[in-house]
């Protein structure tokens, strides 16, 4: 039997002296020294009778009887780290190891159907709604949205715009009391959970007219946040989703500096979309300027795709064109 390593042999001892001992000598120990030890227990899975005795007789100690092998693992690992140490000292040696620190909270609500959970919600601060609404799949957090009173759909989506990092602690607490809700009914470390993106992407999914109710509500207060929002709903390269028709009534708005510029920036799928519904000629001359344009600055490029994206959202409110919702088909 090769002779065991020190951090392995260390790991041995603790694991058969148990949890509380383990919690006193991690108290006794840097980071490093945690992470290592931690790292040896991750990898020796099982350990042998014969080499956890070796160990105990080293350190002059006996074990206990009928003890066959000590689980070592991650889930031990976890176990061992989430139960004695503080979180934060927790979360470093678990992110050193690549480990898990435990279940993503409100993971369970994704199984529960949106008019259950409104009911649950109904009466919740729109703080919390936000903090749910950032951890649900858009088109879920979308059904959700559409279930809460209209009135109060406005401030969670601004209060989830605005989220940037949460305590771990307060997330997993208002989940432990969504949990114990959800049994009732039978229903049944800071983590970036909003931004304009989040909301961006839940309004991509609800109906048009929940979408313009709670736009049009967010920008009485802050425009820039509406902005924000809308360009970030269609992004320049969606347009390859618009179908041909679409495509023509676009470019009888755009320029063309404004186009040879966007595609500058295009992928080729996008580049081929626009190419094949301009003339014969047009199409030529835009595609000669390309090649020989030299380089241009990015932002360049990106405010002109912006200028598109614009006239796209303007001639969606004007009915010339339509998008799709909820993930659904373009239509013109």
């Amino acid at each position: 039997m090769p002779p065991i390593a020190g951090p392995h042999k260390t790991a041995i001892l603790l694991l058969a002296m148990g949890e509380k001992f383990t919690a006193d000598v991690f108290k006794r120990l840097d980071r490093s020294e945690i992470a290592m030890i931690s790292k040896a227990m991750v990898e020796m899975e099982t350990i042998p009778k014969e080499q956890v005795e070796e160990v105990l007789r080293e350190f002059h100690h006996q074990l206990l009887v009928n003890a066959e092998m000590l689980m070592g693992g991650p889930e031990q690992v976890k176990k061992l780290l989430m139960k004695n140490l503080d979180s934060e000292t927790a979360k470093y040696i678990l992110d050193l190891l690549d480990l898990d620190s435990g279940p993503a909270p409100f993971r369970e609500l994704e199984n529960v159907s949106p008019r259950i959970l409104s009911q649950i919600l109904r009466n919740e601060h729109p703080q919390t709604l936000a903090l749910i609404l950032g951890h649900l799949h858009p088109e879920q957090a979308a059904e959700l949205l559409q279930q809460l009173p209209a009135g109060v759909r406005p401030e969670i989506l601004m209060r989830l715009a605005r989220l940037e990092a949460v305590a771990e602690e307060m997330l997993m607490e208002v989940d432990k009391v969504l949990q114990s809700q959800l049994i009732a009914m039978g229903g049944k470390e800071g983590k970036k959970v909003g931004g304009v993106q989040a909301v961006a992407e839940i309004l991509n999914a609800v109906d048009r007219a929940t979408e313009e109710e709670v736009l049009s509500e967010i920008e009485e207060e802050s425009s820039q946040m509406a902005e924000d929002i809308r360009n970030l709903m269609f992004v320049f390269e969606d347009i390859k989703a618009l179908d041909d028709r679409a495509i023509r009534e676009l470019l009888k708005e755009v320029s063309n500096e404004d186009l040879t510029k966007a595609l500058k920036g295009g992928t080729e799928d996008l580049q081929e979309k626009f190419f094949k519904n301009l003339s014969e000629r047009a199409s030529a001359m835009i595609r000669e300027d390309l090649e020989i344009m030299g380089p241009v600055r990015l932002s360049e490029v990106e405010s002109a795709q912006q200028n598109i994206v614009k006239i796209v959202r303007r001639l969606e409110a004007e009915g010339r064109i339509m998008i799709g919702r909820g993930g659904g088909d373009v239509f013109v």
